[in-house]
């Protein structure tokens, strides 16, 4: 999962010797990956290139994204575009259709078809760290990296 990381300059508890070394090699690590290009891959269009500009800023002011993230993010772009086209739709026919031939009524299909790609978009959304409860996580779990044991309880584990 892509983390909101507490580099070592933001960090404001004490850490020694060796916790200073791991935080800076694991800093190394995070940002040695390739950066992530601004550019867009070619075949995204309309509303998924737009979010696409939209999001690419601020991940990649807030987040080790890379290169490694964009098929990813492409993907979540993707799912946005259909979620949209999908609304669209549903707003101009409704939720339920009816054959004006037999008078049957049924369920719009591009609901289903906009349930699973908010299903996706979700799903990917926590792997890039872009929802509120991912970032909680994250924060939560620096807490805990960052808090430094004290004697007894290093004690107790060791």
């Amino acid at each position: 999962m892509s983390r909101n990381i507490k580099l070592l300059k933001d960090i404001k508890s004490h850490l020694n010797n060796e916790e200073i070394a791991q935080r800076k090699d694991m800093e190394t690590a995070l940002f040695n990956y390739p950066q992530l290009k601004d550019d867009p891959p070619d075949w995204l269009k309309g509303r998924a290139l737009t979010e696409w500009k939209r999001v690419v800023p601020y991940l990649k002011a807030n987040t080790p994204i890379s290169e490694l993230d964009r098929g990813l993010l492409a993907d979540y772009c993707r799912c946005y575009s259909i979620v949209q086209t999908c609304e669209t739709d549903i707003t101009k026919h409704g939720l339920v259709l009816t054959n004006k031939e037999t008078g049957i009524k049924k369920k719009n299909p591009y609901y289903e078809i906009m349930s699973q790609a908010m299903k996706d978009m979700k799903m990917i959304s926590v792997e890039l760290g872009m929802t509120i409860n991912s970032r909680a996580k994250m924060e939560l779990n620096k807490q805990k990296q960052d808090k430094p044991k004290d004697e007894f309880e290093a004690l107790l584990d060791g």
